[in-house]
């Protein structure tokens, strides 16, 4: 197995700046004799279009053909990666639906590779795929290095969604074990009497807390609130 440059290694955990972590994980996905290395992060929030960003060292004129011509709907390797967590191989076969596609990718250098996708526990995704122009994927090579693009998928994932999050959802208020505890009685479909019942609290308190809750998550209402904390992961769904 080929190993990873030490040096780039070390500082690709040390960085925290997202463009510095990509330009380090290329050096460590060209030490794998892979040529280019794609990051497609998806962020979903609460009651919002998921946010999309995209990183890679592809060829120009291939990411403006990409997002000019709208190929990321063609793209197979990334639709199936989105529903699976599998390694995606890609294959003549895979985009024999899109064969366009599949020529430009090709003639962009783009022609053997695969995508490796993880799901997080607030449902953001993140997609990383690792290709050259030249030398099939062998099995054999997939299975030696597939570990280690797993890898590069969740550190690239931690780094740059915690970035990413930290702007677009700016620190909140923490919640109290018991506004935590309405919320979840809340979300099974108690009543503000029932839960009051359940927590032996007064219903008047309920909606204290019912309130305080809707303030936090500036949220519209209490199944709006409800709807924030699920995707915070503070209550189950």
């Amino acid at each position: 197995m080929l190993q990873w440059n030490h040096e780039h290694l070390h500082q690709l955990i040390s960085e925290s700046a997202p463009q510095n972590v990509f330009d380090l994980a290329v050096h460590l996905a060209q030490d794998m004799e892979m040529e280019f290395l794609g990051l497609k992060l998806r962020i979903q929030l609460a009651a919002q279009s998921p946010k999309l960003y995209l990183y890679s060292n592809y060829p120009v004129e291939w990411i403006e053909r990409y997002q000019r011509d709208e190929f990321y709907k063609q793209d197979a390797a990334a639709a199936r990666s989105h529903a699976s967590t599998m390694p995606v191989l890609w294959t003549d076969d895979l985009y024999r639906e899109v064969p366009l596609y599949r020529e430009q990718a090709c003639q962009h250098g783009l022609r053997h590779g695969w995508t490796q996708s993880l799901h997080d526990q607030q449902h953001h995704e993140s997609q990383v795929s690792v290709a050259r122009p030249i030398g099939d994927v062998s099995i054999a090579e997939l299975y030696d290095k597939a570990g280690k693009v797993q890898w590069l998928c969740h550190t690239l994932h931690a780094i740059i969604s915690e970035h990413h999050l930290a702007r677009l959802c700016p620190p909140q208020p923490r919640m109290s074990e018991r506004e935590i505890e309405v919320l979840k009685w809340s979300a099974a479909g108690k009543t503000a009497a029932d839960v009051a019942c359940i927590l032996s609290l007064s219903q008047s308190t309920v909606n204290f807390h019912i309130r305080s809750v809707i303030t936090k998550t500036n949220a519209a209402n209490k199944a709006g609130a409800i709807a924030i904390a699920m995707m915070r992961g503070l209550i189950d769904q």
